[in-house]
C-alpha cells in the first residue's frame, strides 16, 4: 500500500498511483484530523472523493504519530491528549474518537489505536503499553460495532521484542471478531535480523483465513523475507522518500542515479520495467535531473519505485496462486538481497594486509584477520572530498597565523587521507599562508608498505613516495613549510605524545565492530582535548547513531557531513556549534530516543546517557518528546 499520509502519495498524482497497478493506499488518522479536520470529511462524503481516489484506503489510528512526534503528549486510559503542532490546540485522540474520525474520513480499513512504546523499553514497560492496547482495541471494536457503516477494523499485536508478549497479545486479540490482523511496532529501529525474528514468531499465530499486515515495512528485500514469513500487507514510504534522495529499486538491487558511472548510461533503471520512466528516459538524463537537484528528478525516480513495488508484489503473489513460491523466493533473495562486494585477494601480502581487487576493478587493502577493506570505492577520490573539500582546508590555509595549521590523521593507513590534505597545501603554492603538520596515528605500518610495493594500484602515493619512504624508515619528513611523521603504535597511548592542538582531525580507523576501542567515548574525549577550542574540527566517513553519540558524549558539536558514492551522509563533529553547517537536531534526538542503538559504542545504556545528551548545548532549544514512563503506560 503506498502511503498517502495526508491524502496523497509525495511527489505523485492518484491517477500515477493507480497506473502503478496500486489498489490500496494508506492514510493516517492523526494527520488528517488536524488538517483538513473531520469537517470537511462529513462534508465530501469521505476520503475518496476529496482526493479523488476510487479504490481502497486504509486508516492507521494515529498512535504511532503521537507516540513518536516531537511535542507534549498525556497518556491515561481515557486517551492520549497532546497539542497540535498547528495551532496549538489540544486534543483528545480516544479509541472511541479514533474510530469516529475514520468513520468520517470513510476508509475501506480501520485501525484500533494502540500503544507504540519505543523498542528499547524494558519488558515491564511493553508488558504495560501491550496490555492498554488490548483494551483500547475491545473499545474500537465496539465503537465500530455501535455504528455499522461496512468498514472493516483490524487489530494490532504489540509486545515489542519480546517473544512471549507477542505469542500473549496474538492469543488475546485472535479470538475477538476483528476482520484482520495487524503486527505493529516493529521496523522502528531493532535489526533487520529481530524484524524478521519477530516477524517469523509472530505471523504464524494470527488467523491463517483473516489478513496479516506488518505496518510500515519496508525494502523489496524485507517484503520478500516477511512474506516468505506469512504477511500478506505492508505500507511504507520508502518509494517516494528514496526517490526524492536519489535512488532507485531494481530487481538487480538498488541504485544511486547521481553517481558519475550514470553520466553517459542510456540505458533505463530497469530494462524488465515498463513505468513511464523506464520506457521514456535514460539513466543519463536522470541522473542529470538528480545532479540539478530538480524537482522532476524526485517524481520521475518516484513513479518507477513505486511500480517496482507492485510488479515485485504481483510476483510474489502469482507465485504463491501458482504454488512455485519457493523457487521464486529463491530468486528474490539472489537479486535483491545486499550482494556479496567481497573483493578478491590479488595474492600481494604485508604483515596483516593484503591487496584485494574490488568489484569496480580497483585496487585497494584488506585487513587479513577481521576482513575489512580500507576505500573499496577509491581512495583518492573519497579522501579529497571528505577529508580535504569538505572542511575547507584550502580556505583555511589562505588565513594567516604565526603557529602552523596542525592535521591529526587519525589511521594512516594507505596514507590516502594524510597526502590528499599535503597535496592540496602543496598545490596552494603562495596563496597558502601557514605551514602544516600532519601527525599521523598508526598501529601498523604494513599497511602503508604494501601500497607503496603497487605504484599502478595506488597511483596516488607516486608523487609523495620520498616523503612515505622518509615516514617509514625515518618517522618523519620534511618539505617546503610542511611536515608529516608518524607515531607508531596503539592510539590510545600515542595521543599523548601529540602536543597541543589540532585544527582538523582526520578521523578514519577501521569500523567500530573492527576497532571499538578507539571509537570510544574514553578515546575521542582524548582527541576533544586535542582539538583546537577555536573551530577545531573531526572529520569521519561514519554516519551511525552510536559513533555520533559517542562523539557528543566527548564534548564535540555533531552535524551531517557530505555524502559519498556509498554513504548517503558523514559526519563533522567540531568545538564550536556555529562551525557545523548541518548540525543534528530534533528529529535526530527523535530517531535517536526510539532507536534500539542508544548506547555509545562499547558501553551500555544507562539514564545517565539520556541526561548528559539532554542538558548538551546543541540541543538546548530542541522540543522532544519523552519516552513514556512505567506510569504513562500502566
Amino acid at each position: 500500500m503506498p502511503v498517502a499520509t495526508h491524502a496523497h502519495v509525495r511527489f505523485l498524482t492518484m491517477d500515477d498511483v493507480a497506473e502503478s497497478g496500486a489498489r490500496f493506499c494508506l492514510s493516517n488518522t492523526y494527520h488528517l484530523l488536524l488538517r483538513p479536520g473531520i469537517g470537511v470529511f462529513e462534508k465530501t462524503g469521505g476520503i475518496h472523493p476529496f482526493m479523488q481516489w476510487p479504490h481502497g484506503v486504509l486508516t492507521d489510528s494515529g498512535g504511532f504519530q503521537i507516540f513518536s512526534l516531537p511535542g507534549e503528549r498525556e497518556i491515561s486510559e481515557a486517551g492520549a491528549r497532546f497539542r497540535s503542532p498547528y495551532d496549538n490546540q489540544r486534543h483528545l485522540l480516544s479509541p472511541e474518537s479514533s474510530i469516529a474520525m475514520q468513520n468520517a474520513i470513510n476508509s475501506d480499513i480501520m485501525m484500533v489505536l494502540d500503544v507504540c512504546p519505543p523498542s528499547t523499553s524494558s519488558e515491564a514497560v511493553t508488558t504495560d503499553a501491550m496490555e492498554r492496547t488490548h483494551r483500547w482495541a475491545l473499545r474500537s471494536l465496539a465503537a465500530r460495532d455501535a455504528r455499522p457503516t461496512g468498514q472493516a477494523l483490524f487489530a494490532i499485536v504489540q509486545g515489542g521484542v519480546f517473544k512471549a508478549l507477542r505469542t500473549q497479545s496474538a492469543q488475546f486479540l485472535t479470538p475477538h471478531p476483528f476482520d484482520g490482523f495487524a503486527i505493529g511496532g516493529l521496523a522502528v529501529g531493532e535489526s533487520r535480523e529481530l524484524l524478521y525474528e519477530m516477524t517469523g514468531h509472530t505471523a504464524p499465530q494470527l488467523p491463517a483465513g483473516k489478513p496479516r499486515y506488518l505496518m510500515g515495512v519496508g525494502t523489496p528485500i524485507d517484503l520478500v523475507e516477511c512474506v516468505h514469513r506469512g504477511i500478506d500487507m505492508f505500507d511504507c514510504i520508502i518509494p517516494p522518500m528514496m526517490a526524492q534522495q536519489g535512488y532507485a529499486y531494481t530487481f538487480d538491487g538498488r541504485l544511486r542515479i547521481s553517481k558519475h558511472e550514470y553520466r553517459f548510461d542510456d540505458r533505463p533503471l530497469d530494462e524488465s520495467c515498463r513505468c513511464p520512466t523506464c520506457t521514456r528516459y535514460t539513466r543519463s538524463y536522470l541522473r542529470h535531473l538528480a545532479q540539478g537537484s530538480h524537482h522532476l528528478a524526485s517524481r520521475l525516480l518516484a513513479i518507477h519505485n513505486l511500480h517496482h513495488f507492485q510488479q515485485l508484489t504481483r510476483r510474489m503473489r502469482d507465485a504463491i496462486i501458482e504454488n512455485r513460491w519457493d523457487a521464486e523466493y529463491r530468486e528474490l533473495v539472489e537479486r535483491l538481497a545486499p550482494r556479496n562486494t567481497r573483493p578478491r585477494a590479488t595474492g600481494d601480502r604485508q604483515g596483516g594486509f593484503e591487496v584485494v581487487m574490488t568489484r569496480a576493478g580497483q585496487r585497494a587493502l584488506r585487513h587479513v584477520e577481521h576482513g575489512e577493506v580500507m576505500h573499496p570505492v577509491g581512495p583518492w577520490e573519497e579522501a579529497n572530498a571528505v577529508f580535504v573539500d569538505q572542511p575547507g582546508l584550502e580556505k583555511r590555509l589562505e588565513v594567516f597565523r604565526d603557529e602552523p595549521f596542525v592535521i591529526l590523521d587519525v589511521g594512516l593507513g594507505a596514507g590516502a587521507n594524510a597526502i590528499a590534505a599535503l597535496s592540496k597545501a602543496q598545490a596552494m603554492g603562495e596563496r597558502r599562508k601557514r605551514t602544516v603538520e600532519v601527525i599521523s596515528l598508526e598501529s601498523d605500518l604494513a599497511a602503508l608498505e604494501l601500497a607503496l610495493r603497487d605504484p599502478a594500484g595506488f597511483s596516488f602515493l607516486q608523487p609523495w613516495k620520498t616523503a612515505c619512504e622518509a615516514l617509514l624508515d625515518q618517522g618523519h619528513w620534511e618539505g617546503a613549510g610542511l611536515s608529516w611523521r608518524v607515531l607508531a603504535g596503539d592510539a590510545r597511548e600515542t595521543i599523548d605524545g601529540v602536543p597541543g592542538w589540532a585544527d582538523l582531525i582526520l578521523f578514519d580507523p577501521f569500523s567500530p565492530e573492527a576497532n571499538p576501542t578507539l571509537w570510544s567515548v574514553d578515546f575521542l574525549r582524548a582527541l576533544r582535548r586535542h582539538t583546537n577550542d577555536e573551530g577545531g574540527m573531526l572529520i569521519s566517513l561514519t554516519a551511525s547513531m552510536p559513533a555520533r553519540l559517542s562523539m557528543l558524549l566527548a564534548g564535540y558539536n555533531v552535524g551531517q557531513g557530505v555524502a559519498t558514492s556509498t554513504r548517503t551522509e558523514t559526519t563533522v563533529a567540531t568545538t564550536t556549534l556555529e562551525a557545523l553547517a548541518l548540525p543534528l537536531g530534533d528529529r535526530w534526538f527523535a530517531r535517536w530516543l526510539r532507536s534500539s542503538s542508544r548506547a555509545p559504542i562499547g558501553e551500555p545504556f544507562t539514564e545517565a546517557i539520556e541526561q548528559t545528551l539532554r542538558e548538551h548545548v546543541q540541543f538546548a532549544n530542541v522540543v522532544r518528546p519523552k519516552p513514556p514512563s512505567p506510569n504513562d503506560a500502566s
